[in-house]
């Protein structure tokens, strides 16, 4: 089942299939959609927190974008 997994990844990626890595980056809404914000002492406000949902793009057009905490800054 590994092998078969990683050949259909592979395929996937010839062919202009990229996850969106999104955790640490700051938020982009053409790319992310947020679904909260937290406070974060370790974050900058704007910046995502985790990624609940992967998102992917084929070749330069966006298929699904991916489902993310944001930070909303320290606690005031």
């Amino acid at each position: 089942m590994t092998l078969v997994l990683k050949q259909l990844n592979d395929f996937l990626a010839e062919n202009g299939l990229q996850p969106i890595e999104a955790e640490g980056n700051q938020f982009d809404p053409n790319l992310h959609q947020a679904i909260a914000h937290e406070p974060s002492k370790e974050f900058p406000e704007g910046t995502v927190i985790r990624q609940t949902r992967r998102g992917y793009r084929l070749k330069d057009r966006l298929l699904r974008p991916s489902s993310v905490v944001v930070s909303s800054g320290p606690v005031k």
